[in-house]
């Protein structure tokens, strides 16, 4: 009898301890309504309008590309509590821009839709960096007519890795099942790839480059940043980008890289600013195809026994030149013929010469007067010299009265900078 009463006892307790916890979950719950509440009455983002609460949401994104392991704000947003993730999801604009590291956890192809939906087709701003996914990449494409900004970075590659691996990652780009329409809406394009590879066959197929090219008509920006695509586009075959202003091989402020014979393909006739390292014979063919109102040009430059102004003469809008790796002989060229020909570059503001530390350089003072005939003759419009010569010794500096004249031209307002590099002592302080 003791031991029935005990097992009911027991199942009592059992009953007893279940409608306790259910009644404590209800009041973990009343506790985090009456919270959430507290929150929505005490938070001053909650009780700011949307316009505002949502613009100060915005200024917590980080510009591209993110720290490596960074999460994204809005995925931050979405966990501190109901009211800012109202918030979040009712903001577009804080979803708009995505930085897609490869490989990726399996789910993002699964999430990606739903995070590009927020958007409500605003124009976004993308990031692909390493070996694409071809079911992630499907996604983006799907959404092409929303890109407006894209950048793709190859993986770096380490370790072994043949000619034939690389070619059967090409189709990645393109995704598994979803090949790019028109992108109508991309204004910029920034194409990478790794400058840690172990085979120089780049993943990035140059089909499929020209192909981006081709779909983004209202193309204003390009840059090829440290790439080693080659393209070998038939010679019948030529692309017309007639909204495209920027197309820069390299970073901003270092010698350009080589085009890859992607120029030979190419008609820009609304180009304002190019940066590339090319041979004299191929630039000269584009400024005569494509005409172009250049207002900007960085040219690592091949001399290839054509003169530098023939091809100049070309650019008769130029406001800013600047030529890197360059020889002495070819700059005092330059300098002469700036001095001897008005109708060369007249509208020339600003000049940039690199010369080249591949040669120990035995400046002459016929250089100098050449530099300073240069200045003085374009005096009214010149009105920035930048003169890098590496190994610049004593013995090769301007002789007193030609630094003389220099400072008075400074003393003028026209700004020259001699110097053994970028950022040296300018000799003329």
């Amino acid at each position: 009898m003791v031991i029935q009463e005990l097992r009911a006892r027991i199942m009592k307790l059992d009953t007893e301890i279940g409608l306790q916890r259910e009644l404590l979950k209800q009041l973990q719950r009343d506790k985090s309504l009456a919270q959430r509440q507290l929150n929505a009455v005490v938070d001053p983002v909650a009780r700011l309008p949307l316009e505002i609460s949502s613009d100060i949401f915005l200024r917590t994104l980080a510009p591209l590309p993110l720290e490596p392991g960074a999460p994204h704000p809005p995925m931050l947003l979405l966990n501190i509590c109901h009211a800012w993730s109202d918030i979040a999801i009712a903001t577009p604009a804080l979803w708009t821009t995505i930085h897609i590291i490869f490989p990726c956890a399996s789910g993002v192809k699964d999430v990606l839709p739903i995070w590009l939906e927020r958007s409500r087709n605003r124009p976004l701003s993308v990031l692909l960096e390493g070996k694409f996914d071809r079911d992630v990449v499907s996604v983006i494409w799907r959404h092409g007519q929303q890109l407006r900004h894209l950048e793709i970075c190859e993986a770096e590659k380490g370790g072994e890795d043949t000619d034939q691996n690389a070619a059967n990652d090409l189709m990645e780009l393109w995704g598994a099942t979803t090949s790019p329409g028109p992108l109508l809406s991309l204004v910029t394009l920034t194409i990478r790839d790794s400058m840690d590879r172990a085979s120089e066959f780049s993943r990035i197929s140059p089909f499929h480059i020209f192909e981006l090219l081709r779909l983004a008509p209202n193309l204003m920006e390009c840059l090829f940043c440290e790439t080693d695509i080659v393209f070998a586009v038939g010679a019948d075959q030529k692309l017309v980008l007639p909204n495209l202003r920027r197309l820069m091989f390299g970073e901003q402020g270092r010698c350009p890289s080589f085009d890859h014979n992607i120029l030979k393909s190419l008609s820009l006739p609304g180009l304002e600013a190019l940066s590339i390292t090319v041979a004299s014979g191929h630039l000269l063919s584009f400024l005569k195809r494509s005409s172009p109102a250049l207002r900007e040009l960085v040219l690592g430059y091949e001399s290839e026994f054509l003169p530098l102004a023939e091809c100049l003469r070309f650019a008769p809008d130029l406001k800013q030149f600047e030529l890197w790796e360059t020889y002495c002989s070819l700059a005092e060229e330059l300098f002469g013929a700036l001095t001897e020909s008005a109708s060369l570059l007249p509208q020339l503001s600003i000049l940039i010469i690199n010369i080249t530390d591949n040669e120990i350089p035995e400046i002459s003072d016929s250089f100098w007067n050449a530099a300073l005939g240069a200045l003085v003759a374009r005096r009214t419009q010149l009105r920035f010299l930048r003169l890098t010569i590496p190994n610049l010794t004593d013995l090769e500096v301007p002789t007193p009265d030609i630094i003389a004249a220099f400072k008075g031209l400074v003393a003028d307002g026209m700004r020259v900078h001699i110097s053994e590099s970028v950022g040296a002592r300018n000799i003329l302080d």
